[in-house]
């Protein structure tokens, strides 16, 4: 049968398989030529936007470079003709100082983008001024003068942009004035606006993300629009390229981000010819871009469309070649798959039924592993059972595996290194050997598996239904091999129907074992009932009813004595009544307190645990320690009881048994769990020897449980005992 699936799935000609790698090549080229044609035109039109953007910013920046020079040639031509009409005027004349003032706002009045202008002497000192500022200012500190001053072939000088005293920004523009000996006589300045240029620079468009600039050659911002104020008189960080190409290229441009306010542009700029100067505009990338964007979206839209027709479309055709070789296959596979089912579908039913049945669980186990095997025949079936330590793998079934392989592995313990079942039981998933003369899981076993021509392993752990490994299914083979589609359903199978079978077994055992605990435990209560009965009838008879029985014979005495007998008599009989009394009620409190606590009601688990420990450690002449911190909000009353329960048991095993000096009672929570810890420096015990036989233990587990908790002894002797129970953070 094996021979015949096999033959069927070559039925695919050689034909088929050409046209397919025909297909697919054709396709694939047309998919690559579509993209990389894409690729090409967008960037190359993205590139055709830039270098026009570019273009458009050297034109602006051509522009603007006009009217700034056309500009800076108006003033420098006002400040030479006002020094020389200067020079000119007679100096004794009465109307000198009024003709020098009319002068400079005439000028002013001519040139709109001027602020002022005003005259410095040889010291700095203003003497002339077309605003007739109140006062005497001394400029000598001004880089302007000392410039002219100290240069004496400087022409036209342009100022980084200055705050003047009055507050006011301007750019200075001077030139030197000489006596007629050529000796320094002062220096004309012109106080250009930096609005006006801001003003004209904003009438030019720009864009929403364009700006136009104008700075010095070291970078230093003089102008800008859109305004930054913040900036004006500042070296721009980072520095523009553009500094590191002057004076070389008086030109140019490129792409960079602004160290103003970040955004990506297109610059052009140029050196404002003789001045130094240079005018930059940018152009928005983004805003540039946005045009080619949107082609480009609908370019990669129509793009991708083309490519998935042609891909659809091939895969279409592939897809029809496909269904055609696989229908062939599908008939010829499909009558033996359903034998195969059916059979398989039949050999469950019938491990099910004994499973129903009741019969032994290595009965069902041997029968299920023989289906598996009919059903695979390279397969030889094993399944171990994991012990009730929980560490060791225990021989289940094994028809097929040779007896003396199956008791050498049977009671191994599990790990790493411990085969493929041992592994598979340890780690909780599949293990799969394909060679188990080079997998290191069999070191340890890897001659056993060879001496009895086993190459290779498959281990399945089996869970029940709440996760708990209850064993493995393992398949060994005659050679090398790794597991098909059709073996994994027969492991699932397998594991499956096992799992049943193994539960059913371990809750039959655990039924059986469950009733004679119940039986065990009613027997039991009934005497705990009976013993609570008799302790608490001779704890109100020899505490409560002696103390009674002498209060009524001295109020007897008191009674018929009361004619005789002196007054003191009667007194210290009074007295020694109400004493008795007193020590009656305590010892009623102390019976009501040990049969239910009224701390623990009223104020809470820590405070009955204190109230308990004082009055218990009294009587028992034992020092009793209490640590931690009321709950808030508290604990639900089932937990509180049953945890302040344990606790008294614990106290009285460490002083009735252990015969402890000092005991220490711990309470500590956090927001999911709370932690009950008694310790004591008694004899201790062997806690590994503990057993039903111990009534008081008993009692503390079963409280435990009742809450939910988790109790935890440890003991040794010698070196005392400490209780630890664990219970979940519940609000009352």
């Amino acid at each position: 049968m094996t021979a015949n699936l096999r033959g069927a799935t070559n039925v695919d000609s050689g034909h088929d398989h050409r046209v397919r790698i025909v297909i697919v090549a054709v396709t694939a080229l047309l998919v690559l030529g579509t993209l990389v044609i894409l690729v090409f035109s967008v960037l190359q039109r993205r590139q055709e936007i830039l270098s026009a953007t570019e273009g458009t910013a050297q034109n602006l920046a051509r522009v603007i470079e006009e009217q700034t020079k056309g500009s800076l040639a108006a003033v420098e031509a006002a400040l030479t003709a006002t020094a020389t009409t200067i020079r000119l005027l007679p100096a004794r004349s009465a109307t000198r100082q009024a003709d020098i003032h009319g002068l400079l706002v005439e000028n002013v009045r001519k040139l709109p983008f001027l602020r002022a202008i005003w005259i410095l002497d040889a010291r700095g000192d203003m003497i002339h001024d077309s605003e007739s500022l109140p006062g005497r200012y001394n400029l000598s500190d001004r880089e302007y003068f000392r410039v002219h001053r100290d240069n004496p072939e400087y022409g036209l000088y342009v100022d980084r942009p200055v705050r003047s005293r009055l507050g006011v920004w301007f750019i200075g523009i001077s030139r030197r004035i000489d006596n007629p000996d050529g000796s320094f006589a002062g220096v004309i300045v012109a106080a250009l606006e930096p609005k006006y240029l801001q003003r004209f620079y904003e009438s030019i468009d720009v864009g929403k993300e364009g700006a136009v600039a104008l700075m010095q050659p070291d970078g230093t911002l003089m102008v800008r629009a859109p305004a930054a104020e913040d900036r004006i008189g500042q070296k721009l960080d980072p520095v523009p390229a553009y500094v590191g190409n002057l004076p070389h290229a008086a030109s140019g441009g490129g792409r960079a981000l602004s160290a103003v306010d970040g955004v990506a542009r297109i610059y052009a700029y140029r050196h404002v010819e003789g001045k130094p100067l240079v005018l930059l505009v940018g152009l928005g990338e983004a805003e540039s871009l946005a045009g080619w964007r949107a082609i480009a979206r609908a370019n990669v839209l129509a793009s991708l469309a083309f490519v998935f027709i042609i891909s659809w479309l091939g895969f279409l055709v592939l897809r029809e070649l496909h269904s055609r070789s696989a229908l062939s296959r599908t008939l010829a596979l499909d009558i033996a798959a359903r034998k195969q089912t059916e059979a398989l579908l039949e050999g469950q039913r019938r491990a099910l039924e004994l499973v129903a049945l009741g019969a032994p669980l290595q009965q069902t186990l041997h029968l299920l592993v023989r289906i598996v095997e009919e059903q695979a025949p390279e397969m030889l079936g094993s399944v171990l059972l994991l012990d009730a330590d929980g560490i060791h793998l225990r021989h289940g079934a094994a028809p097929s595996l040779p007896k003396r392989f199956t008791r050498a592995i049977d009671g191994e313990a599990i790990g790493e290194g411990a085969g493929s079942c041992g592994a598979a039981a340890f780690r909780r998933e599949p293990v799969v050997v394909e060679n188990i003369a080079t997998d290191p899981l069999w070191k340890d076993y890897r001659e056993l598996a060879a001496a009895h021509e086993l190459r290779a392993c498959w281990s399945t752990p089996i869970f029940d239904a709440e996760r708990r490994v209850l064993g493995t299914f393992a398949f060994y083979f005659r050679a090398p091999s790794r597991p098909s589609e059709r073996h994994r359903a027969l492991i699932a199978m397998a594991t499956y129907v096992a799992a049943i079978a193994i539960t059913k077994s371990l809750e039959e055992a655990r039924l059986r074992d469950l009733l004679l605990r119940m039986r065990e435990l009613s027997r039991r209560l009934l005497e705990v009932e009976e013993t609570e009965r008799r302790s608490i009838n001779r704890e109100l008879h020899d505490r409560i009813g002696q103390n009674l029985s002498m209060l009524n014979l001295n109020l007897n005495m008191i009674r018929s004595g009361l004619s005789t007998n002196p007054p003191a008599a009667q007194g210290g009989r009074i007295a020694e009544a109400q004493k008795l009394l007193e020590s009656t009620i305590m010892q009623v409190r102390d019976v009501m307190a040990e049969l239910h606590p009224p701390a623990l009601e009223d104020f809470g688990l820590l405070a009955a645990l204190c109230a308990h420990a004082e009055s218990f450690g009294a009587r028992a002449g034992m020092p009793i320690v209490v640590h931690g911190e009321e709950f808030v909000p508290r604990l639900s009353p089932a937990v509180e009881i049953s945890l302040f329960r344990i606790a008294q048991e614990a106290l009285a095993n460490a002083a009735k048994h252990a015969h402890a000096k000092r005991v220490e009672v711990t309470l500590t929570n956090t927001s999911e769990r709370v932690t009950l810890t008694i310790a004591d420096d008694g004899t201790g015990f062997d806690a590994a020897r503990l057993g039903v036989a111990s009534w008081g233990i008993t009692i503390m587990r079963e409280r435990a449980e009742a809450a939910r908790a988790t109790l935890c002894i440890e003991s040794a002797p010698g070196r005392g005992t400490r209780v630890v129970v664990e219970a979940v953070r519940e609000a009352a």
